[in-house]
C-alpha cells in the first residue's frame, strides 16, 4: 500500500512537469519505454535496485543506459532521482498511474468487456457509445474478453466498478429468490 501512495506522488509530479512543458504525451512514452525495458530485463532491474551492490557502480550502470536511451533531459533527470531516493523498485506503478492520469486528461476510459460469445462490430459499437454516456468521456477503450461460463449477457469493469447483466448472474438471482420463496 505505500508503494502505491509513492507512485501516485511521483506519477503526479511528473505529469504537472508535462503539462507544464506541454509534453505529458512524450513523457508518457518515454516512461513506458523505459518501464518495458526494465521489466523485460528483470535482472538489470534487480542489480539497480537491490542494496546490495554498490551504490555507485549501480548508478553508473543507469546513467550508461539512460545516456544511450534516446529520452528527453526531464526523464533522465526524473529516473536518476528515483535511482537516488530508492524509488526505482516502484517504477512500473508509477507509469501505471502516469497513463491513468493520462487517460483522464484526454478524456479516455478504459473498460474490461466480457462476454460469454464474441460479439459483432455494431453491438461493439453501441456498448461504446452507452459508455461515453454513462461515464462522460469521449472516448472508451475496450479490452474484450470471453467467458463461456457468463451463458450470454455481457460484464463490464470500469476502474472499480462492475455492470453485470450476464445470463449467469441473472439466474443466480433467481435461484436465490426461489431459495427464499420469494418467487
Amino acid at each position: 500500500m505505500i508503494g502505491i501512495g509513492i507512485a501516485r506522488r511521483y506519477a503526479t509530479a511528473l505529469f504537472k512537469v508535462g503539462l507544464e512543458d506541454n509534453k505529458v504525451e512524450e513523457y508518457g512514452k518515454e516512461l513506458k519505454e523505459i518501464t518495458d525495458f526494465l521489466e523485460a530485463n528483470k535482472d538489470l532491474k534487480s542489480y539497480l535496485i537491490t542494496p546490495l551492490f554498490e551504490k555507485s557502480l549501480r548508478k553508473q550502470v543507469l546513467e550508461t543506459i539512460l545516456e544511450k536511451a534516446n529520452l528527453s533531459e526531464i526523464m533522465k533527470r526524473f529516473l536518476t532521482l528515483l535511482f537516488d531516493k530508492k524509488r526505482l523498485l516502484y517504477l512500473k506503478d508509477i507509469f501505471n498511474y502516469y497513463a491513468t492520469l493520462l487517460d483522464e486528461y484526454k478524456g479516455i476510459c478504459r473498460a474490461e468487456l466480457i462476454s460469454a460469445v464474441s460479439l459483432t462490430d455494431d453491438i461493439l459499437e453501441a456498448i461504446k457509445a452507452r459508455l461515453k454516456e454513462v461515464t462522460g468521456k469521449k472516448e472508451v477503450v475496450l479490452e474484450i474478453k470471453e467467458d463461456p461460463q457468463l451463458i450470454g449477457g455481457v460484464v463490464t469493469k470500469i476502474g472499480d466498478m462492475v455492470y453485470d447483466g450476464s445470463i449467469r448472474r441473472q439466474l443466480n438471482i433467481l435461484k436465490e429468490n426461489l431459495k427464499r420463496g420469494e418467487v
